[in-house]
């Protein structure tokens, strides 16, 4: 059941490497220069031995962070996602993917969760670039609950991870109990006419849009993918064929992101679904208020109603 209390995933985030850190010696946090944003300075206050503030300098982020894995240490290199799916990709391509380093790579202010800076830090390709590496697992929490829980998973995998985390106030929808899995697809609604999937922050609006359309007889069915790769496609595939309708939804460019991954999945079992992906359609955004422009770009709750009561109507 979701709670009402407001909790922010980046704080989350930190909560549980502070908690970590006497548990894991081979732990250490490294920053370019968002420190304050990304709350890493909490972690550089606890442990100022086991903090590295590189600069405004992403490239070099991944560099020394791949150097510190090469040496035993446990890195979590932090910065925007736009800059580390971007202006890094190819040093953590090349010098982490690659020699399967065990980096943990945090791209934070994701998808459109930085509405007001408009398209050059509003990340909308980094799901479709961090998919494409091989040996990197991607991961996206929707609440401070699964932030904590995914934090301490990644910290424990061996191998590279990216946690894309958005930054905005938000409720649990996961209970303290929850267990969380890297590569499980959880199934948060039962629901018989249509399947709406989602990751992130995409997934609350999902929900909200599935108590809209209860009282209109249409009965959703969500599905929350918090690890976009490898993808849970065994629940996938099982809730479409009870529907035989999916949307997926995401604060991502319609490319490369959940709503292709699901289409490769269902490709390969032939399931027959109608289908329809919701995410910012290969334009460049503006600059607004998150939920503004998410409700512009078609991917906000009025958005995902109307997708709902449309391919419900399809027989």
């Amino acid at each position: 059941m979701t709670s009402p209390q407001l909790t922010d995933p980046r704080e989350a985030l930190i909560d549980e490497l502070i908690a970590l850190a006497p548990e894991e010696e081979r732990l250490v946090v490294l920053d370019a220069d968002v420190s304050r944003t990304s709350r890493t300075r909490r972690f550089r206050d606890a442990f100022p031995g086991r903090f590295y503030d590189v600069g405004v300098a992403e490239q070099n982020l991944f560099g020394i962070a791949a150097g510190l894995a090469a040496t035993g240490r446990v890195p979590v290199a932090v910065t925007f996602a736009i800059f580390a799916s971007l202006r890094a990709a190819e040093p953590i391509r090349t010098s982490i993917c690659y020699p399967r380093f065990n980096v943990k790579i945090v791209g934070g202010y994701a998808g459109l969760s930085n509405g007001k800076d408009g398209a050059t830090h509003q990340s909308l390709e980094d799901i479709a670039i961090m998919r494409s590496f091989a040996n990197l697992v991607v991961m996206s929490p929707s609440d401070a609950v699964l932030t904590r829980k995914m934090a301490r998973a990644a910290v424990r995998h061996t191998g590279p991870v990216y946690l894309r985390v958005e930054y905005e106030n938000v409720p649990c929808v996961h209970a303290e109990t929850m267990e969380f899995v890297i590569g499980r697809g959880y199934r948060l609604r039962e629901g018989s006419d249509v399947t709406v999937a989602a990751y992130g922050l995409a997934v609350h609006r999902a929900l909200a849009a599935a108590d809209a359309a209860t009282p209109e007889g249409i009965s959703v069915e969500v599905l929350e993918f918090p690890t976009l790769k490898p993808l849970d496609t065994d629940l996938l595939c099982a809730s479409i064929r009870k529907t035989g309708r999916l949307i997926t939804v995401e604060d991502h460019s319609v490319i490369g992101g959940l709503g292709s991954a699901a289409s490769d999945a269902l490709l390969t079992p032939r399931v027959m679904t109608r289908f329809r992906a919701l995410g910012v359609r290969d334009v460049y955004t503006e600059s607004g208020s998150s939920e503004s422009v998410r409700e512009k770009y078609g991917v906000g709750r009025q958005g995902i109603i109307d997708a709902v009561r449309a391919l419900a109507r399809q027989r």
